[in-house]
């Protein structure tokens, strides 16, 4: 899947923003299947769900997900961000809770989708304040992870894909605020 090579369906390589594609439209459908599958074996409505989105990166991903699964789920957002417009993580992670945040998630199973996992320092650090905020549970769910050595290694209960290391775009990931409505998963041209 992540070995170079261009999909055979050629999605829309006229696009001049994209270098290669990485993830089809397809695989990404596949995924988000077997991914809430997974997710449907270990929780019932009885667990009372909130699924907090990380923004802005996994809205795209979280949308198409929490549609498959079946059971009622509470979804809350939280904007964080170590990009800050650029093709890599700048280190410093800055959060954009609501004060109503923390209430909404003491006492209650937490789902987490984020939707890369490179360096770890965004995962790490919404997992920690999400711990402080005293949930019943938290655990993660992440559509790309790269394959690479995490700064800040975080365990990920739910993973869709592994990819290459590259700068990504589609699928909700941009590029600053760009490409985030392609269909698929690209590196961009350069």
């Amino acid at each position: 899947m992540t070995n170079g090579k261009q999909p055979q369906n050629n999605e829309n390589m006229t696009d001049q923003r994209i270098e290669r594609i990485l993830v089809s439209a397809e695989q990404i459908r596949q995924t988000v299947q077997r991914v809430a599958g997974r997710i449907n074996a270990c929780y019932t409505a009885e667990d009372r769900l909130l699924a907090l989105v990380i923004l802005e990166g996994a809205r795209t991903f979280a949308n198409d997900l929490l549609a498959r699964l079946d059971f009622p789920v509470e979804t809350a957002h939280l904007g964080a961000s170590s990009y800050h417009g650029g093709t890599q993580s700048s280190g410093h992670v800055e959060l954009k809770e609501t004060q109503a945040l923390p209430q909404r998630i003491a006492g209650r199973q937490v789902l987490l989708i984020d939707d890369i996992y490179d360096t770890g320092l965004t995962l790490d650090r919404v997992t920690e304040w999400v711990r402080q905020c005293n949930p019943a549970g938290v655990r993660t769910c992440v559509l790309l992870e790269k394959d690479i050595p995490h700064q800040r290694p975080v365990p990920i209960d739910f993973l869709g894909l592994k990819i290459e290391d590259a700068f990504v775009i589609g699928y909700g990931l941009d590029y600053e605020g760009r490409c985030r409505e392609l269909p698929y998963i690209a590196v961009p041209a350069t």
